[in-house]
């Protein structure tokens, strides 16, 4: 997973050339490109390539993202594919374009507030990771190691995301799920659709079997009420998140904290590459 999100990275280092260009009324999120090309796993940037990367969508002889149109607002959009579902990891993206420079900095895909680094420090602070405004992103993250599987899915531009989490083993398994979708970003009075079930193998069934729908006594759904306000970031990015409870800081976060020091990550600026605490 890892790995992934590294090449991800490296993947909006190369975007510098031209684009593929299609249209669609609609975007889907299926792991699939929709202007008829194919997903690689050589990666070229200038003069050096590399073989055997994470897949991904690739467009001419660079990682390049396709363009696509929705003929019927005339938005444009990058479209990003990473990873396989099959191998455990897999990601795609829709983002508006027209914001500034994809690469990382104001406007970009992967922020707009700051005066990032994203080509080259992808992980550090100023790169702009999660300050993007949600409302011009469509995403969906596949993760599975074949007893944990987590799906986050978000395939509506004004509609919150839906998170489900699955859990099986020889002794149970467990099915988790929150859709937020039934809000908008402007409205914390919604709370997400939640669902939860625990089933034990069958010694223990009497003991330990659990639905949210029937057995749960007193609760209070707090997933979901929260909002978007646009910052100051081209496209509204750079915004602020306010939850019913609690804060969640977005620019706190350490995101080299992510990086697996165990793993072989291709790193682009080699000189820039996190090194262990």
């Amino acid at each position: 997973m890892k790995q992934s999100i590294v090449q991800h990275k490296i993947c909006i280092a190369s975007l510098c050339l031209l684009f593929s260009l299609s249209a669609r009324a609609d975007f889907v999120l299926d792991f699939m490109p929709d202007d008829g090309g194919g997903i690689g796993t050589d990666f070229t940037r200038g003069s050096s390539s590399i073989a055997g990367t994470t897949p991904f969508l690739t467009r001419g002889g660079n990682q390049l993202p396709e363009i696509v149109t929705d003929p019927e607002t005339g938005l444009s959009y990058f479209h990003i594919i990473m990873g396989d579902p099959t191998s455990g990891f897999a990601q795609e993206v829709y983002i508006q374009r027209g914001f500034g420079s994809f690469q990382g900095g104001p406007g970009s895909a992967v922020g707009g507030g700051g005066f990032g680094d994203n080509n080259v420090t992808p992980l550090g602070p100023d790169a702009g990771n999660g300050e993007a405004n949600p409302r011009k992103v469509l995403v969906r993250q596949i993760v599975s190691d074949g007893e944990i599987y987590i799906d986050f899915t978000k395939d509506k531009f004004d509609r919150k995301p839906k998170i489900t989490q699955m859990l099986t083993l020889p002794s149970l398994t467990s099915l988790f799920q929150l859709d937020m979708s039934n809000s908008s970003y402007g409205d914390n009075t919604t709370p997400g659709i939640l669902s939860y079930t625990l089933n034990l193998a069958d010694d223990y069934q009497g003991s330990g079997q659990f639905n949210f729908a029937t057995d749960v006594q007193n609760s209070t759904i707090e997933g979901g009420r929260y909002t978007y306000t646009d910052g100051s970031g081209p496209g509204g990015s750079a915004g602020t998140y306010t939850y019913e409870q609690g804060s969640f800081n977005v620019d706190a976060i350490t995101w080299e904290a992510y990086f697996d020091h165990s793993l072989t990550n291709q790193w682009g600026y080699t000189q820039n590459r996190p090194v262990p605490p």
